[in-house]
């Protein structure tokens, strides 16, 4: 008996026969029939429509809400307009990452999407810390969560809704749109480093809105995307994936995570030791790998400098892209300049590398929008959080 549970789109992918795999307690679409590196190609250059229903989504409201949000997270939430979101580290008071989330303020309080390999940790997690003037509340079932990725996100987004919703929608800025009779939240954002948006719906109306995203975004070649095309994407952009760049042993400063810790706005779990990591030396550093050859570093393949071991490798792979390995690592700072020469230790022995800037992938349209925002703060123009 299959016990994994299932999104709200869950027919279409077996209707569409995608290779589905178990992911964090679900079944998902690794990919469609064009496979993996195609679907990486389409999000590149059209666009892609991702279920990402599995994530976990938890309300923080109550007089306490923003405090109490700010205590748990790195970042800075009190800053935040209530048309706003951004990406921050919840840590443990050791400074390990217990999640990486993405932090939606709205009038009510906050909608935190956690990773869903985490979601039974935040839950439990939030519930330990909460004050009583805080009000905890988990939707994961209640509402389904789609992410539309490409250059042509926002025109096919448009031609749906009939209305310019893209056009004024800032970076990491959020929005409410009316689609047949049912509230839908749109922000601007994603995983893939092309321009996009998230979109938030009651779980029963997702199949509809999938459908007709899927129809009115044809003529602009908007096809589904499984989760290996999401990975090899946010991969490019050398985004962290949790399990991999980010764990219980890594720091957001280790993962290269720095400008989500502000540590000026006050105490925070995780503050301490973060600030005496920063006094004493960052312990290991996140740097990009390109290699020389066509073989593949894996994830734990171990890094040398000379016969001196350094690090490990955190993700590896092809870039669809580029043509080309790459990886992502964490290595004593001493050993992370970029340019310099080191070694990939795998199954096929030593392959010759280099460091290189991130992200790998640097022709992505996510932070093309110009328009002027629709913040309530103009004086804070487009500055995201």
């Amino acid at each position: 008996m299959n016990l994994a549970k299932k999104t709200p789109l869950h027919e279409f992918h077996t209707r569409r026969q995608a290779k589905l795999v178990p992911f964090a307690g679900w079944e998902m679409p690794l990919s469609y029939q064009n496979g993996i590196l195609a679907e990486h190609k389409f999000v590149r250059l059209q666009a892609g429509l991702f279920d990402v229903s599995h994530m976990g989504r938890l309300r923080i409201e109550g007089a306490g809400a923003v405090d109490f949000t700010n205590r748990i997270i790195a970042n800075n939430a009190a800053k935040l307009d209530p048309d706003q979101l951004l990406y921050s580290c919840v840590c443990n008071p050791a400074g390990g990452v217990l999640d990486d989330v993405t932090v939606y303020r709205q009038a009510e309080g906050f909608l935190m999407v956690v990773n869903a390999v985490n979601l039974e940790r935040i839950r439990e997690w939030l519930k330990e810390q909460a004050p009583p003037d805080v009000i905890l509340r988990e939707e994961t079932e209640e509402v389904g969560q789609i992410a539309l990725q490409g250059p042509a996100a926002a025109s096919i987004l448009e031609k749906l809704a009939g209305e310019k919703i893209a056009e004024g929608l800032g970076y990491y800025r959020h929005t409410a749109w009316k689609w047949r009779g049912v509230d839908v939240l749109v922000s601007r954002n994603g995983y893939t480093g092309e321009d996009g948006f998230e979109i938030y719906l009651p779980s029963a109306e997702t199949r509809g809105l999938w459908d007709a995203l899927l129809e009115s975004g044809q003529p602009a070649g908007l096809r589904p995307i499984g989760l290996g095309a999401r990975d090899t994407l946010r991969m490019e952009m050398a985004y962290c994936l949790y399990g991999h760049e980010l764990d219980l042993d890594i720091s957001p400063l280790e993962a290269g995570l720095a400008w989500t810790v502000k540590m000026s706005k006050g105490d925070f779990i995780g503050r301490e030791a973060l600030q005496r990591q920063k006094e004493e030396g960052i312990p290991r550093k996140l740097i990009g790998l390109t290699l020389s050859s066509r073989n593949l570093p894996r994830s734990g393949d171990a890094l040398y400098a000379g016969d001196r071991l350094i690090g490990k490798v955190t993700s590896g792979g092809i870039s669809p892209s580029l043509g080309i390995p790459i990886a992502l690592g964490l290595v004593e700072p001493s050993s992370a300049a970029v340019g310099e020469k080191i070694e990939v230790e795998g199954r096929r022995g030593r392959l010759e590398a280099r460091i290189v800037e991130r992200p790998f992938y640097k022709n992505g349209t996510a932070r093309v929008p110009k328009a002027p925002l629709r913040s309530k703060n103009p004086a804070k123009g487009s500055e995201t959080v």
